[in-house]
């Protein structure tokens, strides 16, 4: 059975990022997929310091902190999504410690061949997700992560987002791409 754990990075449990998550895993393959769920509002991540202790030795991060769960979680998945509502053109700021944080598998090189996938909530929808498509996209390329689906929504008030048809679409072709 593949691991999907999922990086919520809404500062809202039940906001939209959380409607196109909960979406996206009652239409997985349950039998195919097991599913954990990071809210990472819960987690104390402090920032990367560039103490450049990832860079030697066992290649991980020596900072004790929340990431220490998220870590074990990150290598127990197969597939990870990372599903976050924009701030200025950007993810949260949980959600880019939790990226910054990621260096270690860059040199350890762990992450190689697994997936990914972006939900990335806006006001003005995709047209703001580009900057954070990207961003993703290349830490994807760089930690060796395939990025397999993208979806975006366009919501500002909670509730919108379960509503956005062309994001619920993007949902449903993944979902067949998976099971």
């Amino acid at each position: 059975m593949n691991q999907i754990e999922i990086f919520n990075g809404s500062p809202r449990k039940n906001g939209n990022t959380s409607s196109l998550i909960d979406i996206f895993k009652k239409g997985l393959n349950i039998s195919k997929y097991a599913t954990h769920d990071s809210f990472l509002y819960d987690y104390n991540i402090e920032p990367c310091t560039d103490c450049r202790a990832c860079k030697k030795g066992d290649l991980i991060c020596t900072v004790k902190d929340g990431m220490q769960d998220l870590y074990r979680r990150i290598e127990q998945s197969d597939i990870y999504v990372i599903a976050t509502p924009i701030y200025w053109f950007g993810p949260t700021a949980k959600m880019k410690l939790l990226l910054d944080r990621l260096r270690p598998y860059y040199g350890n090189k762990r992450l190689q061949g697994k997936k990914g996938i972006l939900i990335l909530v806006a006001g003005v929808g995709e047209k703001d997700c580009d900057l954070t498509i990207e961003m993703f996209g290349r830490a994807f390329i760089s930690l060796g992560i395939e990025l397999v689906g993208i979806i975006t929504s366009k919501a500002y008030d909670i509730g919108e987002s379960k509503n956005d048809r062309k994001a619920t679409g993007q949902i449903n072709k993944l979902l067949n791409q998976l099971n």
